[in-house]
């Protein structure tokens, strides 16, 4: 019997690294995504400045390039934040799973009441979290488009009066 709780503490402690092990992915794919993006940007503009001999010609196609950055490198930060929202999901629905299993082995007059807490607080928080998540996607992709139009119903308006 004694052998258990050393063991479980193993099993957490392992548990504990293969999150921090899973956040440190997630960081560094995200820090790629950021990277690539700014790269194709940069890029993308450097070649449309050399590839002409007056690149005022080109400064429209210059501040499409620069907005659409702009929007790439917003949803890839949104994208970052959601990823690990998702990572601190699955380690409270860990921690959540737990907590029940403690209160499992506690009298019924004592558990009963706690598990009901537990259960409803678990349900909120998966409620809330993932409600957040799908804002946070939706409103930076929405964001994004509204930016790109706004800049477009705006070059269509001055291409008017000119």
């Amino acid at each position: 019997m004694g052998s258990a709780i050393p063991h479980r503490a193993a099993t957490g402690l392992d548990h504990q690294l293969d999150l921090l092990s899973e956040g440190a992915d997630i960081a560094s794919r995200n820090l790629e995504r950021l990277i690539s993006t700014q790269f194709d940007g940069c890029r993308d503009w450097l070649k449309s400045v050399k590839a002409s001999d007056k690149p005022g010609e080109h400064l429209e196609q210059h501040l499409d390039h620069g907005l659409q950055l702009g929007c790439a490198l917003f949803v890839a930060q949104v994208s970052a934040m959601t990823d690990a929202m998702q990572l601190m999901e699955r380690a409270m629905a860990e921690q959540h799973r737990t907590l029940l299993g403690q209160i499992a082995q506690q009298a019924p007059q004592v558990g009963e009441p706690l598990k009901q807490v537990l259960c409803i607080s678990g349900c909120g928080y998966d409620s809330l979290s993932k409600a957040t998540r799908q804002v946070a996607n939706f409103a930076s992709n929405r964001f994004a488009a509204a930016t790109v139009s706004a800049f477009q119903q705006a070059r269509d308006k001055m291409s008017e009066v000119v």
